[in-house]
């Protein structure tokens, strides 16, 4: 589904808190851009997190690789319908020495007619 410039600039600019949420390792920060209903996993196994209070403990006891410097989202594609976006993207973990890992995102976001609300995560 196409999306309108409104939308795509509304969900860029959770997109953009998340990451420099991610960055500070700002817990409360990630918290507030998330859906109470929460769903989420990552490419190790049991990395996986249902709930905004299991999303909080898991960010409690590791918020982001100690050694991570930056996250950026690259060749993003966002497409919605109604209250309802979902996205896809290229990510790259830049980490202390220079080194980097790269990997796939895919979200679904929740709009709540002020905001939008990550309410699904999928991140390999």
């Amino acid at each position: 589904m196409r999306v309108s410039e409104q939308t795509r600039d509304q969900v860029m600019t959770v997109i953009q808190r998340l990451v420099e949420a991610l960055g500070r390792k700002d817990v409360g920060g990630i918290l507030a851009l998330t859906d109470v209903d929460f769903r989420g996993f990552w490419s190790d196994a049991g990395d996986k997190v249902v709930g905004k209070e299991a999303l909080q403990r898991y960010l409690e006891q590791d918020s982001a690789p100690p050694d991570l410097i930056r996250l950026e989202i690259s060749s993003i594609h966002i497409s919605a319908e109604g209250t309802v976006a979902w996205v896809m993207a290229d990510v790259r973990f830049n980490m202390v020495g220079g080194g980097a890992r790269e990997g796939l995102l895919t979200a679904v976001l929740r709009g709540t007619g002020h905001t939008w609300l990550f309410a699904q995560v999928h991140c390999s």
